[in-house]
């Protein structure tokens, strides 16, 4: 244990690269002989040890005043791009718009759009300024703008789902597989970082987890009310995250019409609930095509990139196998980390060893199985950050198979109930290191964008402000614009070609201007002045 402590201090805190093999190394490898030993050590052969009693409550709380206070120092960062493109929409919708006006120099074409107006996720075209995604969380996150509260969403979406992880764990299990299960995702590095900022992950994994405790209901009392709520939770995440919404759905509606199939009646009046929530929900994703895109089935996601299919998305054998190879391995180590210690493991033992939950398990097993299969199709888009996000929506599937797990275990293992809470508590001191290794990793990550944010912030910075790429900073990476940029402070474009900065700031009206970037040395943000003559250049309107 000394020695994990030891290389995830130098990892983090003397920035020595290349540990994190080393980190699971040590724990699939001395941290868990060391427990099978202890466990095995001694036994109590009468009495199978039972699992710890949680107060739920209590730990959801106490990751609430975790994730809540860091949400509000992330927002003033960026740990992702896409973050960027959902706080712009929202702030666009909270306007009372449904897109900003196009910025001065904006193309017909999205590829002609110059480098200095092109920001990551965004589509700039000459009738209007968008990002790419749907409606969903920005509509969400629009009335947490309203009441200036951009950090509190998804922080309380995170200790809601806590909460809907130990319902479920309840009414498939056992009260003490819910609580076990609540304590491994809330002391998880991947559950914390996905609470926390301005991605989309914890609503649609609220909505996935809300979906499947609905349905825990549907199949133990047979109200159709329950499937109803079942499908509305999945017709909106259908708004939220479409691909992920879609592959929740298929697998929850065919398990709900599967355990159907002997009641005919049941089964046709869930079918038509369904249909019903389907068709609203397809027309939600058509109509949103229809105003961003001008067409009914082109995706903002295509229209992007000028294309007619979405990108992201392949099913080219070959290029899956290219990303795989690619990213597959480095995907792989840092969900393993960033996950409680060997959930993966224990999960795997619970659909091994299952008997008496075969039905639960399979459900919850082909809800994280089903979305890690189909993000293979999302080869060249792999975003991993103390585990990989895409499947963060079924993270609490997994956390539910592996608290299941460790009873299964148990009971086989029959160890003396001192010795399982000393195993236990033992690896809940890894994990809360681990969640401070997280903290400073975010700190880390978004000071660059944080510092940047304050100092463009000063009422002495006006008019153009030219963003310049830096060491951590990516300038088209951070559109800080507001949605009508028209009356704004400050006009923000990327700084992509120094020696026409003049052009651009006289297109919009101004002869002076000003470059931010990031100083890495200093940790610090650099603020230059410049100016220029307007009257040899032709204005553009």
């Amino acid at each position: 244990m000394i020695l994990y402590l030891l290389i995830l201090g130098l990892k983090n805190y003397r920035h020595v690269g290349h540990l994190d093999i080393v980190l699971l190394l040590v724990q699939y490898g001395p941290i868990l002989a060391s427990l099978v030993w202890l466990l095995r050590s001694q036994r109590d052969e009468a009495n199978a040890p039972s699992l710890p009693r949680v107060n739920t409550r209590a730990v959801a709380a106490c990751f609430a005043l975790v994730v809540l206070p860091l949400s509000w120092y992330s927002v003033r960062g960026l740990l992702n791009s896409d973050e960027s493109g959902y706080s712009f929409l929202a702030r666009i919708y909270r306007s009372g718009r449904i897109m900003a006006d196009p910025l001065v120099g904006a193309t017909e074409k999205v590829q002609d759009t110059p480098a200095e107006l092109f920001y990551s996720n965004h589509v700039l075209r000459i009738y209007g300024w968008f990002p790419k995604f749907p409606a969903g969380w920005p509509l969400v996150l629009s009335v947490a703008y309203r009441i200036s509260a951009r950090w509190l969403p998804n922080a309380v979406f995170g200790t809601l789902q806590l909460l809907v992880i130990a319902g479920i764990g309840f009414r498939w299990f056992s009260r003490e597989v819910g609580g076990l299960a609540v304590v491994l995702a809330a002391l998880s590095p991947f559950y914390l970082v996905n609470s926390i900022g301005m991605m989309s992950h914890a609503l649609c994994s609220l909505l996935c987890a809300a979906a499947c405790l609905a349905l825990s209901y549907a199949l133990s009392t047979g109200k159709l009310s329950y499937y109803a709520a079942m499908f509305a939770c999945l017709a909106a995440t259908l708004q939220v995250r479409p691909y992920t919404g879609f592959v929740v759905t298929c697998i929850l509606t065919g398990a709900a019409l599967w355990l159907s199939r002997s009641n005919p009646q049941i089964l046709i009046r869930v079918l038509a609930i369904g249909a019903v929530f389907g068709a609203l929900a397809v027309t939600g994703v058509l109509f949103y095509n229809r105003t961003y895109s001008g067409h009914w089935m082109v995706s903002p996601y295509a229209e992007a990139v000028g294309s007619n299919l979405p990108p992201e998305l392949s099913f080219s054998p070959s290029v899956i196998l290219h990303g795989m190879k690619r990213h597959g391995p480095f995907m792989a180590l840092e969900t393993l980390l960033g996950a409680f210690p060997f959930l993966h493991l224990l999960a795997g033992y619970a659909v091994v060893k299952e008997k008496q939950h075969r039905r639960e398990v399979w459900i919850l097993a082909a809800l994280y199985v089903g979305l890690v299969v189909a993000y293979l199709a999302h080869p060249l888009g792999y975003a991993v950050f103390f585990g990989e996000r895409f499947h963060f929506d079924a993270f609490f599937a997994l956390a539910l198979l592996a608290a299941r797990g460790v009873q299964l275990f148990l009971e086989e293992l029959r160890s003396a109930q001192t010795i399982v809470r000393l195993a236990f508590a033992v690896l809940c001191f890894l994990q809360i290191c681990q969640i401070a290794s997280a903290i400073h990793g975010v700190s880390r990550l978004e000071e660059p964008y944080r510092k940047i944010r304050a100092a463009v912030s000063t009422p002495n910075v006006s008019g153009v402000v030219f963003l310049q790429d830096s060491p951590g900073f990516v300038a088209k990476h951070f559109n800080l614009n507001d949605a009508d940029w028209h009356h704004a402070p400050r006009i923000f474009l990327v700084d992509a070609e120094p020696d026409k900065r003049v052009e651009w700031a006289c297109r919009y009206g101004f002869s002076e201007w000003y470059v931010a970037t990031y100083d890495p040395q200093s940790h610090q943000a650099r603020i230059n002045e410049g100016h220029g003559s307007c009257s040899s250049l032709l204005q553009h309107p």
